[in-house]
Order: C-alpha cells, then structure tokens, then sequence
C-alpha cells in the first residue's frame, strides 16, 4: 500500500533534497557535486524553508518557501515566495507536487501569510494551484545613438565600487514605497542575486545632485555576442530614477558608451522612454513573462488594502478556490472612504470569480474589463463596473528573481 506524507523538512532530509534539485536544475553536469564544491552557487540565494512529499519513507518532491514583504495596493503584507520546485522524475505526474502545495497552503494560512509569488517554468500547471501571471517584463533594445541626450546641469554621475551595492539600496527601498509588487530586498541578498547573475560581475554608477546627494543608479553589464545574443549589448540590470533630471542624466550615462557597444538593452520599471529618443522606431521591444501571484487568505487580505480615499462602493462576489477551502465563500467588500471592510455572505452572488482572477485583479496586472471580456469574470454589467472602481489597473511588477 502506498503512503505518501506532506511534511516540513528536518536536517536529516537535506542530502536527499539536495540531490533532487541538482538533478532537476544542474543535470547537464551530470554528477551529483559535493555541497561545498569550491566556486558554485546556491539555486536560491534566499533562505528557504522546505516541504517535502514522502512516500513509503522516500523524498520525492520538493518545494522551497521564502519569507518575503511585498506591497500589495499600498500596503506591505506577508508573502510567501515558492522556489526550486523538483520532484524526482519517476514520481511525476502522480499529483505529488499538487498534493505538496495543498499542505503548504494550509500551513501558510496558519502562520498568517496573504499572499504568495512565484516565477514560473509552466503557466498552466501553476495555474491549476491558484497563481495568475500578474506580471511581464517590457524589454527595450535601443540604440546608444537613438538617446536624444539633454542638458542636465544639476546631475552628475560617479562610480561605486562597493560589493554589497550599499549606496544602491535605500534608493531601492525608497523605490518599494511607490510601486506594488516589490518586495523588501535584505541587505545581505543583494551581491548574490541570481537574477542579476551578480557572480558574473557588473558595474554599478550613482546619479547624484551637486550637493552628493544620491538620486538615482544604475547597474550594467557588457555583453557578447553569442548563441544567444545576436550582437554584442549593454545589459542595464536596474535602474532607479525619481525625476525626469536624473532619469535623463543616466540615459545620457548609457549613450556615452557608444564607442564601447551599438546598443543597450533594459527592461524599465516604468513605461516613459519612448519620449527620450529622438525616433520612436527602437531596435527592438518585446514582452516576456515574469512573476505569478495568489492570494492565500482573501478575508484577511482585503481589509488591509488601501483604496482611493474619496471611494465609497459595496460589491458582493463568490469565489471559486480548488485548494485552499476557506476561500470558497461569498465576500461582501464595503468599503467607506477608502477603508474597506469584509463579511461573509451565505447567499451565493451573481457576480462569479475564481482566485486567479481576483489575485490578478488585486495585483493590478489586469483590468476587471479584459477579464470579463474573456469570461474569467461573470455577472451583471453594474456589479463588474462596481469591481472596476474598487480595483483600477496599475503599475505593479516584481523583480527578486527567486
């Protein structure tokens, strides 16, 4: 008889668990390495908690939680971020990984978490879980030559050398406060930060006033052509402006570099640079999918939230939830003011959502009217029209790379 178990992970799981990761994320170096080989990096840079699925006395599946706070409509809130997914490959598609989810589910809502983000390797099978993708990447690549360079007199850029980018976070954090979905970056996360594949080095610059105070930075690397490039680029890894001065004095920064590369290659976290170029024809722009997202307790979650001050509305809708139960029920969201409220209905609405779209919704990505459209939102034009106010479109993204 089979007998699987869902558990947290003890010290004595972590060889096993190691073995499964290096298999599914490293099999090209076909040999399971040493823990402490000399030079490698670890999957996750984060420290993660681990669940794992057991059966008859075998790890078989994995899953990694990270303790995060993400700004969610205004508001910091508890996130878990899920990372290095594997399970062993006899054991897959035997619900193994479904089955794990499930139970970190229930332990997430018992130890008070809102909310949950991941960065996917399959939509469709996240999606089966309860995560929506809430978030895509608007990559540019542009011409040095392309920048219409501007006077800025009151900025001047300096190199930082220091490894842990210390100059560069609080201009991040600063950066957190004014755009959802961000997450706060520990200190000690930043040098080693897999997205930005820090380990293969980079060059970081501050933009500051004439008084030294910094405003802004940005951080590059020099690429080479390649199987995967097809010519040689600045990759600007991030950049942080909070005024038209200094987001045009970096832009100059990049444009100087034209006798070191043709081309620079960014994805913003904000949309305004079309207007800085001297032709709105760039090389190249294209969308690549990033984070996915869920709410783990909507009762909890919405009361939080911060709405438009002068908003007065009342919406009921029910809500469809496979995995996680307490979120099956018909909410009532009255909000007065911009504060809002949450009760429980025990009479089943017209107005029908599932948790994907609603965590797509909260998250901003979506408009209620282009889900609707799609028939991932029902009900009466005037209750979706009420779920439109109360959750406008916006800006939101998230860039940890975990």
């Amino acid at each position: 008889m089979i007998s699987m178990i869902c558990r947290l992970a003890t010290n004595d799981d972590k060889e096993a668990i190691r073995k499964i990761r290096v298999y599914a994320f490293e099999g090209r170096k076909n040999q399971y390495d040493p823990p402490k080989t000399a030079g490698t990096k670890p999957l996750v840079v984060y420290p993660l908690i681990d669940y794992v699925v057991e059966e008859n006395n075998t790890i078989t599946a994995v899953i990694g939680v990270i303790n995060f706070s993400q700004r969610i409509r205004g508001v910091w809130v508890k996130m878990a971020g899920i990372s290095a997914v594997a399970c062993k490959p006899e054991y897959r598609r035997k619900h193994h990984i479904t089955k794990l989810f499930e139970f970190i589910f229930q332990d997430l809502h018992n130890k008070e978490y809102l909310v949950s983000s991941l960065y996917p390797f399959s939509h469709k099978f996240y999606e089966n879980v309860g995560y929506a993708h809430v978030d895509s990447l608007e990559i540019y690549t542009i011409r040095c030559s392309n920048i219409n360079q501007k006077p800025t007199p009151n900025r001047r850029i300096e190199e930082d050398y220091h490894p842990d980018f210390t100059r560069c976070q609080p201009l991040y954090q600063k950066m957190t406060e004014k755009i959802d979905g961000l997450v706060k970056r520990p200190t000690n996360i930043w040098k080693d930060l897999l997205g930005w594949r820090w380990y293969e080095k980079g060059f970081q610059f501050l933009c500051q006033d004439l008084e030294g105070n910094d405003l802004g930075y940005v951080i590059i690397r020099f690429e080479q052509k390649s199987h995967q490039n097809k010519f040689p680029f600045i990759e600007v890894k991030e950049m942080i402006s909070f005024d038209p001065e200094t987001k045009q004095a970096l832009l100059n920064f990049l444009a100087n570099h034209d006798s070191q590369r043709k081309y620079i290659q960014f994805a913003p976290l904000d949309s305004n640079y079309l207007l800085f170029m001297k032709n709105p024809d760039i090389k190249e722009k294209r969308s690549k999918t990033s984070s996915m997202f869920r709410i783990i307790n909507v009762e909890k979650l919405l009361p939080k939230l911060n709405f438009p001050a002068e908003l007065t509305e009342n919406v009921c809708f029910t809500l469809t939830d496979p995995n996680c139960s307490w979120n099956n029920k018909t909410f009532e969201l009255q909000i007065i003011k911009g504060k809002g409220q949450v009760m429980i209905s025990q009479k089943e609405s017209n107005l029908q959502l599932t948790i994907n779209s609603l965590s797509q919704i909260i998250f901003g990505f979506y408009s209620v009217s282009e889900l609707a459209e799609v028939g991932k939102i029902t009900g009466s034009p005037t209750e979706i029209n009420k779920l439109s106010h109360i959750f406008p479109k916006q800006l939101a993204t998230l860039r940890d790379y975990f």
